[in-house]
């Protein structure tokens, strides 16, 4: 049985991991603008659920990745890689991935527009264009030709 391995670049593990980095306090200020409770509870919730459950799920299977990464490689690839390096990144973990992607956009964007109906705020407006530019970004490395087929 010949299976390619992962080979995660060390561009990608470190950009893609800082960019889900940079897209989590995004998605952290966007909420806090609105409400600071719900800001601070929900930045431990994505902390939990990306670097602690999602991470470790990736990590399960050392014997697939050529290099040990810790989770972090997959992480990135699930959210930034494309082609072979995206699939084997995100293998079935397809209902935590869809959730945090939820978590990560539409939420704090919803809570932004919210917010700025209430009084407009430029820093509102910067975090609102920062997150949908990373988001599309990411959304983007999913729509590739050898990127992951979905069947239902």
């Amino acid at each position: 049985m010949t299976e390619e391995k992962l080979g995660f670049t060390r561009s990608l593990l470190v950009l893609g991991n800082l960019g889900l980095l940079a897209w989590i306090f995004l998605a952290f200020f966007g909420i806090l603008l609105y409400n600071q409770i719900y800001g601070w509870a929900y930045l431990l919730l994505e902390v939990v659920v990306i670097y602690f459950i999602l991470r470790r799920l990736g990590c399960s299977s050392c014997y697939k990745c050529k290099t040990c990464t810790s989770g972090f490689g997959r992480l990135a690839g699930a959210f930034f890689g494309k082609g072979y390096v995206k699939k084997e990144s995100v293998e079935r973990r397809w209902g935590l991935i869809a959730f945090v992607y939820f978590l990560l956009l539409p939420l704090p964007v919803a809570s932004i527009l919210f917010s700025l109906s209430g009084s407009f705020s430029f820093l509102n407006v910067l975090v609102l264009v920062c997150l949908l530019a990373i988001g599309a970004y990411s959304l983007t490395t999913w729509y590739n030709s050898s990127t992951v087929n979905i069947k239902l």
